[in-house]
């Protein structure tokens, strides 16, 4: 499960001061998941290669 931590909050959290306090869990619309190229993290593909990231229909 994903945790945003709030910019304002990431000095305690670097210090150690009672990091449970400091997480919350993400609103429901603030994550989103999609399948992508499985050209992703393959080395010599094209790294630069905006198409990496749209989304494809799942196999």
């Amino acid at each position: 499960m994903p945790v945003i931590l709030d910019w304002c909050d990431a000095g305690a959290w670097m210090h150690g001061d009672y990091p449970p306090a400091l997480l919350h869990p993400p609103p429901e619309d603030a994550l989103r998941e999609w399948v992508v190229s499985t050209r992703v993290n393959r080395a010599g593909a094209g790294d630069d290669d905006p198409a990496l990231i749209e989304a494809v229909e799942p196999a």
